[in-house]
């Protein structure tokens, strides 16, 4: 078997993995959502919004699922302010907040629902808590607008570690590439020189994405 030969086995296994995976992620993220709705159907609000949680957190780019549970969340919790369990809706919007900062990356998804619920979080921070007696002297207006300054801090990835993780990635994945085509002779012999930089390099650039990773 040639170096190309294994090289194409090789692109082939990558493009199924990538697609397995895209796939694994929709699948879950639906059989989540559609759990949820099943939840809600028997009105046991608590589980529904626990698998909407997870149908979001399953999230793939270009996905309608995900923003779905997102609509739902919503509803979920405006239902609960408009019934004055303050506390519980204000726990379905940090839910549905912190759901959208939990899976971005280089850039943060569902901004419009995290606008939307800091807006929410602010208005009965204001009305429910007083964390200083500073505070117990503010107004409403002046509460919320606390509170809300505090929720909309920059909190995106450190950029930096975002863009390392990604050229380690695309390092080691060309690392092994490389590996085939140029420390293999046709005849599948390994070339010492060539082979012994692309499996140094592998080790430098799985060492930066993984780096990248536990730091973004």
């Amino acid at each position: 078997m040639n170096s190309k030969t294994i090289a194409t086995y090789l692109l082939v296994a990558l493009t199924l993995l990538l697609v397995f995976t895209c796939v694994k992620i929709a699948t879950t993220s639906k059989k989540e959502f559609v759990l949820a709705q099943e939840h809600l159907a028997k009105n046991e609000l608590s589980k529904s919004i626990t698998h909407y949680e997870r149908a979001l957190h399953w999230f793939l780019p270009f996905s309608k699922t995900p923003y779905l549970a997102a609509e739902k969340l919503w509803s979920i919790a405006q239902k609960l302010q408009t019934q004055n369990k303050n506390a519980e809706a204000l726990k379905t919007y940090r839910i549905l907040r912190s759901s959208f900062y939990s899976v971005r990356s280089t850039y943060t998804p569902g901004k419009k629902w995290i606008d939307l619920c800091n807006e929410k979080i602010a208005h009965l921070m204001a009305v429910n808590f007083t964390d200083s007696k500073e505070n117990q002297k503010a107004t409403f207006a002046e509460k919320k607008s606390q509170y809300l300054i505090l929720l909309e801090e920059d909190r995106t990835p450190f950029t930096f570690p975002s863009i390392m993780s990604e050229i380690g990635f695309f390092g080691w994945v060309s690392s092994i590439l490389l590996f085939i085509f140029k420390a293999l002779s046709p005849q599948g012999h390994v070339k010492k020189r060539p082979a012994m930089f692309f499996v140094s390099s592998f080790i430098v650039f799985y060492c930066i994405w993984i780096w990248g990773l536990l730091n973004a």
